[in-house]
């Protein structure tokens, strides 16, 4: 739709007259009312079916006809300026302030932005043949694997034709995370930049609606990190409590799940101690290292597993078992080639409280070039890791929000303490110019125009 004429504009309008005409009870009516008349009158067994049936369908038809355009002349909105004229935030904004419901407003804007990438539903669409919510749905799956496969334009119209074959949301959505596991690229393990899906934290995802009777339904992807640090806060407060008189706690383990959310969002708000000034000290994670152990009568090493797992989401990289051991209170655990428990090492708190004071008065929030988030978003994080005998010191830590923290143990960031006693930061290697020199950049409290040495002293 390169443009909006007035002759369209005319005939939706003639059209909704009709509508409303036909709805109109008889006597309110000069000439509709036909609807109406048809829901008043007596009821006739099986003498009206053919009539009822094919206005059904037709009314079908034009509400997917109707949605549909709406997605497009949404889409023409946004590109037009109309929203931002009417100083509105967003395409949403603009569908709610015309008596569009939110849940609805949202899935007509998702439609129109992705219509070029499925031009094939779209053509079926455009007669009435898919409703909104499934094209939604294909949508929202083209979205969902393209942000963890890499798509070419065959790739991406064989992904629409296997989405679009399905015959509900539900089974698009479950389509997509299986093509989506099916075709996840191999990852280089030898690639210290590669990050396993599991792992990216830039794939979060996390959604609060509020549904109709009030509650609120939250939709949460995120990392495996991130999934552990939540099943272990989760666990202890999710066990079955007996009633007074010894019966069975009668809550289901989602119930139980629930309530023990619930407890924790309480906790958080009602202690004086919470993370409201300084950062606090995130929940334990059980890290589990297999190591391979000798055969007694070959003397060869068994055959094991020599990947780290975290105790409730699993397999994890060598990056992600760096950022867990960097800050995390953590339960380090040694299994032999056998599975058996070896050694189960002391529990660590790796930064003391006045530590962790020391680090904000000289860091004053996350220390990476250009963020400077509040120390209470931040994790305290060893220059030299605390496993290669990197000391727990004022002169070995930095103060990095959890995005910047992620960022140093995943990519090619460096960070150290300078001779000034203060962070500094080394970009990743350019790999156009592997012995360009890498200049330092100081930590973002003491920034400046220049990079002149004495310019932050």
């Amino acid at each position: 739709m390169a443009g909006i004429d007035a002759a369209f504009a005319d005939v939706v309008d003639q059209f909704a007259d009709v509508l409303t005409e036909a709805l109109c009870p008889p006597g309110e009516s000069t000439s509709g009312g036909e609807l109406a008349r048809l829901c008043a009158a007596p009821s006739t067994v099986g003498s009206d079916d053919d009539r009822i049936l094919a206005m059904m369908v037709g009314l079908a038809r034009v509400l997917n006809l109707s949605t549909t355009a709406l997605s497009q002349v949404a889409e023409v909105a946004e590109r037009a300026g109309t929203r931002r004229r009417k100083r509105l935030k967003s395409p949403v904004e603009l569908l709610k302030q015309l008596g569009v419901v939110p849940a609805l407003a949202q899935r007509l804007v998702r439609v129109g932005q992705a219509a070029r990438q499925m031009p094939g539903l779209m053509s079926r669409a455009r007669v009435g043949g898919v409703p909104i919510e499934q094209a939604d749905a294909v949508a929202r799956g083209i979205s969902f694997v393209q942000k963890r496969v890499p798509l070419d334009d065959e790739s991406l119209a064989d992904l629409v034709r296997r989405l679009s074959s399905q015959a509900t949301p539900k089974d698009v959505d479950n389509r997509a995370r299986e093509l989506a596991i099916e075709w996840a690229p191999e990852i280089d393990e030898t690639d210290p930049d590669a990050v396993p899906v599991a792992e990216n934290p830039d794939l979060n995802e996390m959604t609060l609606v509020t549904g109709q009777d009030g509650r609120t339904i939250v939709s949460l992807d995120t990392d495996a990190l991130s999934g552990e640090e939540l099943s272990q806060a989760l666990d202890p407060l999710c066990k079955p409590i007996p009633q007074p008189d010894g019966t069975p706690d009668p809550r289901s383990a989602s119930q139980r799940r629930a309530d023990a959310h619930a407890q924790i969002i309480r906790d958080y708000l009602a202690g004086r101690d919470r993370p409201t000034v300084s950062g606090g000290v995130l929940p334990h994670v059980t890290l589990i290292v297999p190591i391979a152990q000798a055969s007694a009568e070959t003397g060869a090493a068994q055959e094991s597993s020599r990947v780290a797992s975290l105790g409730f989401t699993g397999p994890v990289s060598a990056s992600t078992v760096g950022l867990v051991v960097c800050e995390a209170a953590m339960r380090r655990v040694v299994m032999d080639a056998d599975s058996a428990p070896m050694d189960v090492g002391r529990e660590h708190r790796l930064v003391t409280a006045g530590l962790r004071k020391a680090l904000e008065a000289r860091d004053r929030g996350c220390a990476f070039p250009g963020c400077g988030r509040p120390v209470s978003w931040t994790d305290a994080h060893h220059c030299t890791p605390w496993s290669e005998g990197g000391d727990t010191a004022i002169d070995n830590c930095v103060l990095l929000c959890r995005m910047h923290h992620t960022v140093i143990h995943q990519t090619g960031w460096e960070v150290f303490i300078g001779h000034d006693r203060h962070p500094w930061f080394r970009p990743p290697l350019d790999p156009d110019h592997p012995k360009r020199f890498r200049e330092p950049i100081r930590s973002n409290a003491r920034r400046t125009m220049t990079l002149e040495p004495t310019a932050a002293a």
